[in-house]
């Protein structure tokens, strides 16, 4: 009966359902560029960490330190490979760089790496900058960098600012459904059925523009950054962004707007699903 209802409802008002299409597109869009740009910024400083300092892990720096100990270094269950640098390595002191499979357990790992070569902490060094930015920290560290809680922070921001402003084309699309929602209502329809009815409605209606949307926005950052390396290409120093995309960045975009858009519906719909017949 429920989708039926539905199904007859956006066939019938068909301003009523574009306006929610485009207010679900809009969103989506917004949030796809904001998430593509971000990731761009992440790779773009990876990628100047790598150039600039070299994209070695852990480093152990000693006086001696022979191909069996760097035999034994490779080992270790989480190492893997550890190579000599010959470009730092001079006569009193030798240099080697250690590459982990898992990086996230390498301020634990390295000091046990020292400790069986018979060194001390000292001959120890992390590439914190390169690390820091895979979201990897010194547990000793009392104040970590928070970069990661930063763009979780201005997704969020994002993220709500839609829901009000979303909501605003759910509410005036149920509203002009009160009086028929108060006669389901009076003949045994039960708030939840009302409100699982508004929602699928919602998710009906929204599920292409969010696809859509997620396109156009990759759209959009993929020329945010062609236009970046235009007005940027005198700057001295800076190597030419290259354009990068992940699929686990469009599933977080989907999700993202998925949650926004359900929100979104979910106020008014549960405001209305609560009004009793009468004041329907």
């Amino acid at each position: 009966m429920w989708k039926d209802y539905s199904k007859n409802y956006i066939k019938n008002n068909r301003a009523s359902s574009i306006s929610i299409m485009a207010a679900a597109l809009v969103a989506t869009m917004f949030l796809s560029l904001l998430c593509s740009i971000a990731y761009n910024f992440w790779a773009y400083d990876v990628e100047q960490i790598i150039l600039e300092e070299g994209d070695w892990q852990g480093r152990i720096v000693c006086e001696a330190l022979g191909s069996d100990d760097l035999s034994m270094v490779c080992q270790f269950a989480n190492v893997e490979k550890a190579a000599f640098n010959e470009e730092l390595s001079q006569k009193e002191k030798v240099v080697a760089d250690v590459y982990f499979k898992n990086a996230r357990t390498i301020y634990r790992d390295m000091p046990l790496i020292a400790a069986q070569l018979g060194l001390n902490k000292d001959s120890i060094h992390y590439n914190s900058l390169l690390l820091s930015r895979y979201f990897i920290h010194d547990p000793e560290d009392e104040a970590p960098p928070m970069l990661l809680a930063l763009y979780t922070m201005i997704l969020i921001i994002m993220a709500v600012s839609l829901i009000l402003i979303i909501r605003g084309s759910f509410e005036l699309s149920m509203n002009a459904r009160i009086h028929q929602f108060g006669i389901f209502s009076s003949i045994g329809a039960t708030p939840r059925q009302i409100k699982t009815c508004l929602l699928q409605e919602a998710m009906a209606l929204s599920i292409l523009p969010m696809l859509l949307g997620s396109i156009f926005g990759i759209s959009i950052s993929y020329g945010v950054i062609k236009a970046i390396n235009f007005f940027a290409s005198d700057v001295s120093g800076r190597h030419e962004a290259v354009f990068q995309y992940h699929p686990s960045i469009f599933a977080a975009t989907v999700f993202i707007s998925f949650l926004t858009v359900i929100f979104s519906a979910w106020i008014p719909a549960r405001k209305l699903s609560r009004m009793t017949p009468l004041e329907a």
